[in-house]
């Protein structure tokens, strides 16, 4: 007994040295070291008890990720682990009432050899709301400009509405969804896959990834046609009142329209062609002024190619009062039209060398016929006809005349002369 207890405080001494010993060489062979691991994702758990009551539930501020995970271990265990071997969750039984929920950090391998832990942020944070759901209606936009002389026609949706889900804030904040397709360069029809856009009610966008859809893409097709300019053509109808004439002019706004349509059924197209019965001028003294929308009177599968024009057009039909002259027309200007054979026939201008002819037209017109240049003819088959015969015999005869008038004049009456059939 009393060699156990000798020399105690020797033998004391000599245990502590050799445990500092033990420690130095240790840790001089495997000491303790760090590794910094970053963006370490946090797995939840358990939502389900957020999810059965009916509710949803948000990470807020990107915290089920952590900037940065520091492991402290041997080295020799920090050089056998990596970013893939650390494990991070969080157990919504552990919610609190503040809505966070406790970050645990291990590793999957040498879980008992780690020395600690040292993480940038240690709790989730949740926003948890109510679940709401509503259906809207899928809208379609295109971007960006097609190749010069197309249009865009129909752009459709092959499915129009998108139901959503979410945290009833989420929900109520988004007022709609469109899809967009950028048609830059574009000359045929799109047919394509879009991603829905959801907006909040300043038409800004919203983070789809906060809610749930049935559908996140959705097919369009967005129908592009060629465009081309054309006239108007108007079929007028009537005359005007007595001593009254359409002048022939007509003076439409716009001049010409710019339709849209197939390339194959716009190639051929040429005119817009306005036939109808306010285009009457029977009897008027006045112009005749219309406006009109013109898309009645396009064909089938051609459309106005300018969508902010909504084809009203306004037209007028210049009328105006008719002036009269009367004119001495020299008989030496009127030729005989047709022959007899072995006869001669011709104006016989000894028994009245000038012919009365009164015209009526519009003023300018009117005024620029000259007695002068005025000529005219007589048929020798009208002579046959009027004579009720098919052989004229020698003689004179009275033979209408047909006057070589310009536009806008015509004869009022009927002139006469005398024609001769001579044999030779």
């Amino acid at each position: 007994m009393k060699k156990l207890t000798a020399n105690w405080g020797l033998k004391l001494a000599s245990l502590i040295f050799a445990i500092a010993v033990w420690f130095l060489v240790t840790n001089i062979n495997d000491p303790i070291t760090s590794v910094r691991y970053t963006s370490i994702p946090v797995t939840l758990k358990n939502t389900n008890l957020i999810t059965d009551q009916g509710q949803v539930f948000t990470v807020l501020d990107g915290s089920d990720t952590i900037s940065s995970v520091t492991i402290y271990a041997p080295r020799s265990i920090i050089d056998s682990i990596s970013q893939n071997n650390v494990v991070a969750y969080a157990d919504i039984q552990e919610l609190s009432s503040l809505n966070t929920v406790t970050i645990h950090v291990e590793t999957n391998k040498y879980k008992d050899k780690i020395d600690s832990y040292v993480t940038s942020s240690d709790v989730v944070k949740l926003s948890v709301e109510r679940k709401s759901s509503k259906s809207l209606a899928l809208g379609a936009t295109t971007s960006g400009a097609l190749a010069d002389g197309y249009v865009i026609g129909d752009v459709i949706t092959e499915q129009n509405m998108v139901r959503i889900s979410g945290p009833e804030s989420v929900v109520n904040n988004i007022k709609s969804a469109t899809v967009d397709v950028d048609v830059t360069g574009f000359t045929s029809n799109i047919g394509t896959d879009a991603d829905i856009i959801l907006l909040d009610g300043d038409g800004n966008p919203v983070d789809s990834n906060l809610v749930s859809m049935n559908i996140k893409t959705v097919r369009v097709n967005v129908v592009i046609y060629e465009t081309k300019f054309v006239p108007v053509t108007y079929v007028i109808k009537g005359e005007p009142a007595y001593g009254y004439m359409s002048t022939g002019r007509i003076e439409t706004t716009p001049e010409s329209i710019q339709v849209a349509g197939r390339s194959s059924t716009i190639a051929s197209f040429d005119e817009i062609i306005v036939d109808d019965e306010w285009l009457d001028i029977s009897g008027m003294t006045g112009n005749l002024t219309n406006t009109f929308d013109i898309r009645p009177y396009l064909p089938t599968g051609v459309n106005l190619a300018d969508k902010d024009f909504n084809g009203s057009v306004s037209v007028t039909v210049y009328i105006s009062q008719m002036q009269t002259q009367t004119l001495d027309v020299s008989a030496a200007n009127i030729s005989v039209e047709g022959a007899l054979e072995g006869y001669n026939v011709y104006v016989d201008t000894t028994l009245s060398d000038t012919v009365p002819l009164t015209v009526e037209g519009l003023r300018d017109a009117v005024g620029s016929v000259s007695q002068t240049s005025v000529t005219g003819t007589v048929s020798v088959d009208a002579i046959l006809t009027a004579q009720g015969t098919d052989v004229l015999e020698p003689g004179t005869y009275s033979a209408d005349v047909r006057w070589n008038l310009p536009d806008g004049v015509k004869a009022k009456g009927t002139s006469s002369v005398y024609v001769t059939v001579e044999a030779y």
